[in-house]
């Protein structure tokens, strides 16, 4: 082969190689903007109360009674509420942000039969594995009397049920 033309084509393939690389750099600059991973570490952390909310000051090591800790992740506007009862450890460190996870969601539709209030919006930021949403939550979110009738009407089967007295428990998106 001439001389000439073998460095010909080795130079042309050593250019191919550099655009080729450019082009992976980029691709992979691109990847690591669109599938940005949140920081692990929550927006907002706060007690609910009867009375309202007080903020957490960074001391308490378990949820105190008469209280629920609520952990909110916000990304791109979307809320997450990661919520522990007393007695509950509070956790210092976190391995992964609830944006993160996905939950099977137990019910099409949520709400105070009575009055056709739809709670399944308010509910909806609560959908995080391992969260149990109680009775205790939703008096602190609604206004509860003796008239509320909570009921939900479960994904799946479309019957509609009692809002149960030990809370609904979210489980981790999985195989049905």
């Amino acid at each position: 082969m001439n001389a000439l033309l073998q460095t010909a084509a080795f130079e042309a393939l050593r250019y191919a190689t550099l655009a080729w690389t450019h082009v992976v750099t980029l691709w992979d600059t691109f990847w690591d903007w669109y599938h940005w991973v949140p920081e692990s570490r929550p927006t907002h952390r706060y007690f609910l109360t009867l009375t309202g909310t007080d903020d957490f000051e960074g001391t308490e090591t378990t949820v105190p009674e008469d209280a629920i800790y609520v952990e909110e992740w916000i990304l791109a506007g979307a809320k997450k509420c990661v919520v522990r009862y007393p007695g509950d450890v509070i956790p210092d460190t976190w391995d992964v942000s609830p944006h993160l996870l996905t939950a099977k969601c137990p019910w099409i539709w949520v709400g105070d039969r009575n009055t056709e209030i739809d709670l399944t919006q308010t509910f909806a930021k609560f959908l995080v594995p391992g969260n149990r949403i109680t009775m205790d939550l939703v008096e602190r979110l609604i206004r509860v009397t003796d008239q509320t009738r909570l009921v939900y009407i479960e994904y799946g089967s479309f019957e509609e049920k009692e809002f149960p007295g030990d809370g609904l428990l979210i489980k981790a998106n999985g195989p049905l």
